[in-house]
């Protein structure tokens, strides 16, 4: 374990794991949510609003003597939050809540808590929730409902990607996304979600692919073999670029991969119910990972030689080929 029992019941005892980055071997971040079931008040029938429950930012800090390396920051009347990192203009922690109320940025000396996103209806980019946080070339990026799509620059300085993109009217948004992103670089974007709603982004122009299921996808990776994995519903996965995809999988899971990252030459994927690699086109368990190692499953982040996985289980990661449990 990389947690004292005091450690867990000062920054995570009460809370539920929601998200997890790598920021560099030496630093993992989880988003937490207060698991209001816990509360003595609760009666079991409907829960509190988002801004009754605290949220919560845990740092660990593994080049740090044992004693120093946890550390966290609480949050009230704060919807859920989005990890992510960037490294340009600085190496920092990004969390962005669900409802695009907030930012907060740690790291590299600032511990902050930036304004919150610019809304369409105030001719701003933000067309509903924030779904993903994701880091291509250095920069963080969010994906959302609507068809948000937005790039971090700095301090409060965010730029709009989706000005070219459709509007989604209410009707239409359970038809269209976005839940994910991700990108092999700034002018090479996917950005997917709805009921096979897939768009290309080149830096400039906006093209929509001509998907083959119109299933919910909720899942994304720009892999390192050069192929772009996409997660649907029941874990039906699929393969290509641009216009030209194949179906790998029929999925017949009850819910769907929640995250795919590269990560050893090959496409990970967990939801809840476990870890899955994708190799040679197949779907597979790795042997390497025991039940100890499964239950942690649900969030995914990898950097260099490091993953972590996280969720309500526990957290644990992966470095030079050897599992680790956190807690």
């Amino acid at each position: 374990m990389e947690i004292s029992v005091e450690e867990y019941n000062e920054h995570f005892e009460g809370f539920i794991v929601l998200d997890c980055v790598v920021r560099s071997p030496k630093f993992f971040y989880f988003t937490l949510s207060e698991d209001y079931t816990q509360w003595p008040s609760w009666s079991g029938e409907e829960g509190p609003t988002e801004d009754q429950i605290e949220k919560r930012v845990v740092v660990f800090m593994r080049s740090r003597p044992k004693g120093e390396r946890w550390s966290s920051a609480n949050f009230t009347e704060l919807d859920t939050f989005n990890a992510g990192v960037s490294y340009y203009p600085k190496e920092q922690f990004v969390g962005v809540t669900a409802d695009g109320g907030a930012v907060y940025v740690l790291g590299s000396g600032v511990d902050d808590l930036e304004d919150s996103l610019p809304r369409w209806v105030d001719g701003g980019f933000l067309r509903g929730s924030v779904s993903r946080c994701r880091t291509i070339d250095g920069y963080v990026y969010v994906a959302g409902s609507g068809r948000t799509v937005a790039m971090r620059k700095g301090k409060n300085d965010w730029e709009a990607l989706n000005k070219k993109l459709p509007f989604i009217y209410e009707k239409d948004w359970r038809n269209a996304g976005f839940e994910d992103i991700d990108g092999f670089n700034k002018n090479d974007i996917y950005c997917i979600g709805g009921k096979g709603d897939v768009w290309h982004f080149d830096g400039e122009i906006w093209t929509q692919i001509h998907f083959p299921t119109n299933i919910k996808l909720f899942s994304l990776c720009c892999a390192g073999d050069g192929y772009v994995y996409i997660g649907g519903l029941g874990g039906t996965t699929f393969k290509g670029r641009g216009q030209k995809w194949k179906q790998l999988f029929k999925g017949e899971m009850t819910i769907p991969f929640r995250r795919m990252v590269w990560f050893e030459n090959k496409v990970w994927c967990t939801s809840d119910y476990g870890l899955w690699t994708i190799e040679n086109d197949r779907l597979v368990e790795p042997a390497e990972v025991s039940n100890e190692i499964k239950v942690c499953s649900g969030y995914l982040s990898a950097k260099d030689d490091v993953l972590l996985v996280s969720g309500p289980g526990g957290a644990a990661y992966k470095e030079a080929g050897v599992w680790r449990k956190i807690f």
